[in-house]
């Protein structure tokens, strides 16, 4: 199968690795290879997280905070510095990347649905890099997605991808939590319609204090993708070279067939 049209989605395990900072040499070494597939002639679009652990990193704050006044402070701090990170290691191997801050708003209304797709088309035609966020600094409650994973899902539909790629601090979906049960066995592919209930049950909440999500809205995400038609893959972002493996259908992490 070739996939020309890719989302990567980073989490912000995978920005940070698991530390309180973003880790720039895991940044630099996955810029490198989407800069690699983009040479190939494929179209790469870039859901990143990571605004508010920037902001968290810029303040010296030593946890994320409850409140959400104080998490869209940290994210109108840190939103600015990530994409100046991926503004000069994109430069670095002369490309363009462009910033796309969305909300739930963007993608109910037809004509900003309309206008987000059309803009992102044209930035693809350009040979651009998009790197979308949500828009965590003005949005409320009741217009937020919730978590990235959910919006590279939706950004999937929207503009009819071959293939997303959920990163995380994990090889894939596992039978059991490989953190509570030494028996847990990874999945390596899932073809039926439905997502079968005791993966549901299996996936568990976020251990990095990081981030919001965990596997549980990965497999919304997965869901939510394939049934638009989207195949998915659900894998550890510092493994070595794992998007240029997923991307070439190297039986890496756990694979969503499209329904």
């Amino acid at each position: 199968m070739k996939f020309k049209r890719i989302i990567v989605k980073l989490g912000t395990s995978t920005l940070t690795a698991g530390t309180p900072n973003i880790s720039m040499p895991n940044l630099i070494e996955l810029t490198r290879q989407i800069v690699h597939l983009h040479a190939e002639g494929r179209q790469l679009i870039l859901v990143t997280s990571g605004a508010m652990a920037a902001g968290k990193e810029v303040l010296n704050f030593p946890e994320l905070p409850k409140f959400i006044p104080a998490k869209q402070m940290l994210a109108a701090i840190g939103q600015p510095r990530l994409m100046t990170i991926y503004t000069q290691i994109f430069q670095m191997y002369g490309l363009v990347c462009a910033q796309i801050l969305l909300t739930r708003d963007d993608l109910s209304d037809r004509r900003r649905y309309l206008n987000a797709r059309n803009t992102l088309e044209a930035l693809l035609t350009q040979g651009v890099i998009p790197i979308i966020n949500e828009n965590d600094s003005v949005a409320t409650e009741e217009i937020r997605f919730g978590d990235n994973d959910n919006l590279s899902a939706l950004v999937a539909n929207l503009i009819e991808a071959d293939l997303l790629i959920l990163l995380t601090d994990q090889p894939g979906l596992f039978t059991q939590d490989p953190r509570k049960d030494s028996n847990a066995k990874l999945v390596r592919k899932v073809s039926s319609p439905d997502i079968p209930e005791e993966l549901w049950a299996a996936a568990g909440e976020t251990h990095s204090g990081l981030g919001t999500g965990g596997m549980i809205t990965k497999l919304h995400a997965a869901d939510l993708a394939r049934r638009s038609g989207t195949a998915v893959v659900i894998a550890r972002g510092n493994d070595p070279e794992i998007l240029l493996q997923i991307a070439n259908n190297k039986p890496v992490g756990t694979f969503f067939t499209p329904v």
